[in-house]
């Protein structure tokens, strides 16, 4: 199981995402990590444990209120031995670093475009966005469309993103059965190493993780141990 930290970034600090609410997002402060600034919260993940990725969501880029691009920058020259995934509602705003895996939203893109996209390179992740009410986001054709996947995809509900309730065990295994080819990336909910030991169960091997991480319900000892 790999877990991979995740960032939000708005208005220049890190925040702490609750249920989708992204307006209602605060400045983050918790036992991991009491500083919201961007660089401070990555050494906190990697004082807790060696993370080879990061998970970085621009979240005024994805709102169109604005960007963080030359804060989230500054963070991948700073970090050379990272691999960032990066969410920002553009496929091309991080293409000339080499350390960046972008992640192209159905929130963001409809079936044209991700055609388009698709055409050019298999070298991004797409992510099957669920609302906080649950219901899929964007062009729902993107959904049932595996021909314009790429290899990986993060199945991401909001709905649970920081509530606490664990992960949507359900929806995670209707996609790995029904398209078994691909690898899914659990987001939203996870609470602790119990519910990783779930995911592996039902098939998945990467999970986007940030409560778990800063609350201390997911310890370095048991990042270890899910690892090998």
């Amino acid at each position: 199981m790999q877990i991979i930290p995740v960032i939000d970034i708005k208005a220049g600090c890190a925040v702490l995402a609750q249920q989708g609410e992204r307006k209602n997002y605060q400045a983050l402060s918790t036992p991991l990590c009491t500083s919201s600034q961007l660089n401070d919260v990555i050494d906190a993940y990697l004082s807790l444990y060696a993370f080879a990725q990061i998970y970085i969501a621009d979240l005024d880029a994805l709102m169109q209120t604005g960007n963080n691009q030359k804060l989230i920058y500054s963070a991948i020259i700073h970090y050379p031995q990272l691999n960032f995934i990066i969410d920002c509602g553009s496929f091309q705003a991080y293409d000339t670093a080499s350390n960046v895996t972008p992640i192209i939203g159905t929130e963001s893109v409809d079936k044209h475009t991700l055609k388009d996209i698709k055409q050019q390179t298999n070298d991004f992740i797409l992510s099957l966005d669920f609302c906080a009410q649950n219901k899929p986001m964007g062009d729902s054709a993107l959904y049932q469309s595996p021909h314009l996947w790429p290899k990986q995809l993060i199945i991401m509900t909001l709905a649970l993103v920081g509530k606490n309730n664990g992960p949507d065990l359900k929806k995670l295994q209707h996609y790995y059965n029904d398209y078994p080819e691909y690898n899914f990336i659990a987001a939203g909910g996870i609470r602790h190493r119990q519910d990783l030991i779930q995911l592996k169960k039902i098939g998945i091997q990467q999970a986007l993780v940030a409560s778990a991480l800063h609350n201390g319900t997911l310890t370095a000892t048991d990042i270890r141990q899910l690892s090998t």
